[in-house]
């Protein structure tokens, strides 16, 4: 893909997971000559199509990534760098970026671009010397070259070697070379000249023209000096370094190298340490990690004695010693991601510290900060966002080298808003256990608390109350459990979830908490007519407590009818949607809570009269008549069956004023445990409307004695019925209320705070 796409966030605002890899990085380095040309690699896969490739570059290793300059034309995996010149030698990173906008860096490909200039910084100069001197300096400074170029002389077309009093001056890195001849002699002079060799470059030497040094008297005497100033060496691990003294004199100063002020290097035959007593440096091949430190040439000539100081930095390959994997973290929940890796670097000016390192977020340097800090190697976060999901990398670096490691970082929304759910009404039964529930959902897992009124309820609050906790993955279940449940104990309750990071994230749910005596079932059902293609709502009515269960059935079946198609049960009332004729028939609804006997009753569902036939022939008057008279003479004989079987509910007598005083001065006498809660009687015995409009409170206990003797034989009801089917109105006394309930209302409140 050539561009960046649109970032596409899950419903609950998660980024989408980054798959992002490389497959082939550019090799770690390369030395070419000037004007040659390189040929860089670099590969990687994604799960949105295949990644978008950039090149980068720095001619210096540093953190500063809006400093590396873009490569104009790099937009390929293969970038090829023709006839290479000085300054396009350096650091060459590739950048994937995949269809999400997710981007990877490679490690640093480092091009060496080798040369060695025609010109010299500094030519030899003729010279003659008529005057005592104690030493004479011949200029030669090295021209422009990579590597430094190493520095030869020759006298008459000898190269000098070995020549004790001739000794090469070393200032710095980029000043070096010059001919120092300590003592100058006759016999010293002679024709002079400087070479300048890099065995890397193209041509490998550069040689200037020879200068006439006549020296026509002997030198001074005795005499010591330095010519070399204190420096440090850098090299790799496994190459060779040298480490220059710098000092001469006559007589020869006698040398010792010492690592420290007090280690004496042993240079015996078949040691790594070696010295040359003309040029007076120490030579280590094979160099150790364990070489480093600061190495001290100590000369001394019987006349004058000092001291050289040269530092050894040894520099290893960079190496990781934490893997790193792809993770999925928590929404705001403090991590750390470490990075730990060795190679000794330079940079640090510490040569036991470490690498330095640098950790980016697709292709972004991470700012140290209140979110973000660095300590040790190691990314100290104090929680990510959603949006910091992303590619993560730890790059390790020194002077000579630059490397990295990367993970997949997916944040997962855990600061999910919480939600309640749970019935807003709960039914106790007077000195019975009863467990309230509550589920709250939401991550980090939320804590629960109930309360009563405004009351927390908590350990002191009552003996009685107790509340526990399951906890699952992304909600937790809350149970307030009652013991002995008693009439004080009615009232609102409240369930409050509060996310355990995010305050603010909240949510309640009230619950009617209702006390009553337990009532056994009771229900009462009446017959309807129907249209075709219309919809149905069939309405039972239950009574008792607690709060009866309804089933369906039809016909003879022995299954329910549940929701599904065209049926839909909510309750007491049976939903049908577009009736058809086979809708129609015998309908039988129980209600079960528990106490006693389960209650039953049933009605019928008929067409309408606008569903009937009507004939179009000539003598359809006629036709029509007949049919309509069969039927209602078929409907008369079947309802006088169906009244010889069962009493509707519907159809029980009234009481008189006088029959409902009588009961209650029986119950006030003698108390009976009855239906809780209910009205207030005695505003209702002076009109009766109350029980008129509820006729099934003066006979409760129906139970089985309203079905057909067909239907009780397929329920598995007993025949033999005659208690329940020859209640009096005084047997249905058990129905009468007691003096000290209330009613109570539903209520269903459920409030949850905003999200943030």
């Amino acid at each position: 893909t050539s561009g960046t796409e649109e970032m596409l966030l899950s419903p609950s605002g998660e980024k989408p997971k980054p798959e992002l890899t490389l497959t082939e990085e550019p090799r770690a380095s390369t030395m070419t000559t000037l004007g040659s040309s390189v040929t860089l690699v670099c590969n990687g896969s994604a799960s949105l199509g295949v990644p978008a490739i950039s090149w980068l570059f720095t001619a210096e290793i540093t953190s500063d990534i809006s400093s590396w300059t873009s490569i104009v034309g790099g937009t390929s995996g293969t970038l090829i760098l023709g006839n290479l010149q000085k300054d396009e030698g350096g650091y060459y990173f590739c950048k994937l970026t995949d269809g999400y906008g997710y981007k990877l860096i490679s490690r640093g490909a480092l091009v060496v671009v080798t040369y060695l200039d025609a010109d010299f910084f500094t030519y030899p100069e003729a010279q003659t010397v008529t005057e005592e001197e104690p030493y004479i300096r011949i200029p030669c400074q090295a021209p422009p070259s990579n590597p430094p170029a190493v520095m030869s002389w020759y006298k008459d077309d000898v190269l000098i070697e070995n020549v004790e009093n001739m000794f090469q001056e070393y200032v710095s890195s980029e000043e070096y070379g010059s001919l120092i001849i300590f003592n100058p002699s006759t016999s010293d002079s002679g024709e002079y000249a400087c070479e300048a060799g890099n065995v890397h470059a193209n041509p490998e030497e550069r040689k200037t023209s020879a200068v006439t040094i006549d020296i026509q008297v002997d030198g001074t005497g005795t005499y010591a000096q330095k010519f070399v100033q204190d420096h440090y060496v850098l090299v790799k691990k496994g190459d060779d370094a040298v480490l220059k003294a710098g000092a001469t004199g006559y007589p020869v100063p006698d040398y010792t190298w010492t690592l420290g002020v007090s280690v004496e290097i042993d240079v015996s035959d078949g040691s790594r340490f070696s010295t040359s007593d003309f040029d007076r440096e120490l030579r280590i091949t094979d160099v150790r990690v364990e070489d480093r430190g600061t190495y001290w040439g100590q000369y001394n000539n019987g006349f004058t004695d000092n001291v050289a100081v040269v530092r050894l930095y040894v520099i290893e390959d960079i190496e990781f010693d934490t893997v790193m994997s792809p993770q999925t973290v928590e929404h705001l929940v403090p991590l750390t991601f470490d990075c730990q890796c060795s190679g000794t670097p330079f940079t640090s000016g510490d040569p036991t510290a470490p690498p330095s390192v640098l950790w980016l977020r697709d292709g972004q340097p991470i700012v140290d900060g209140d979110a973000f800090k660095v300590e040790d190697g190691s990314l100290i976060i104090a929680g990510l966002e959603m949006d910091e999901a992303g590619m993560y990398q730890c790059f390790c670096y020194n002077t000579l080298e630059i490397a990295q490691t990367y993970m997949p970082v997916t944040v997962k929304n855990m600061t999910v808003p919480v939600s309640i759910a749970g019935k807003d009404v709960a039914e106790g039964v007077y000195d019975e256990h009863i467990d309230i529930l509550c589920r709250a959902n939401g991550y980090p897992l939320p804590v629960v608390t109930w309360f009563k009124g405004n009351a927390e309820i908590t350990a002191d609050y009552d003996m009685r109350y107790s509340i526990s906790q399951d906890n699952f993955n992304d909600y937790v279940i809350s149970t307030l459990s009652v013991i002995s449940v008693e009439d004080g104990d009615a009232g609102i309750l409240t369930c409050r979830a509060v996310n355990q990071k995010v305050s603010t994230y909240t949510a309640e749910l009230e619950i009617e908490f209702r006390v009553g005596h337990e009532i056994p079932p009771s229900i009462s059902l009446s017959d309807i007519s129907i249209q075709l293609n219309s919809a149905i709502s069939f309405e039972a009515v239950a009574y008792g407590y607690p709060s009866p269960v309804i089933t369906w059935y039809k016909d003879l079946s022995l299954v329910p009818i549940t929701t599904g198609g065209r049926f839909y049960v909510d309750d007491t009332t049976l939903f049908i949607d577009g009736a058809q004729n086979s809708d129609t028939g015998l309908y039988t609804v129980k209600a079960s809570n528990g106490v006693g006997a389960d209650a039953y009753a049933n009605a019928t569902i008929t067409l309408g009269s606008n569903n009937l036939i009507v004939m179009s022939s000539a003598g359809g008057a006629c036709g029509l008549l007949f049919v309509v008279s069969v039927l209602i003479l078929l409907y008369v004989l079947f309802r006088q069956k169906q009244k010889k079987n069962y009493v509707p509910p519907n159809e029980a007598v009234t009481p008189s004023e006088k029959e409902i005083e009588r009961r209650i001065r029986m119950s006030a006498e003698s108390p009976v445990i009855g239906f809780n809660p209910k009205p207030d009687l005695s505003e209702k015995t002076k009109s009766s409307v109350y029980l008129r409009e509820n006729p099934a409170l003066c006979d409760v206990n129906t139970t089985s004695r309203n079905l057909p003797p067909i239907l009780r034989n397929s329920l598995g009801i007993p025949a033999d019925t005659s208690t329940s089917s020859g209640t009096t109105s005084e047997d249905s006394d058990s129905s009468s209320y007691n003096s000290d309930t209330k009613i109570v209302k539903k209520m269903k409140k459920s409030k949850v705070a905003p999200a943030r």
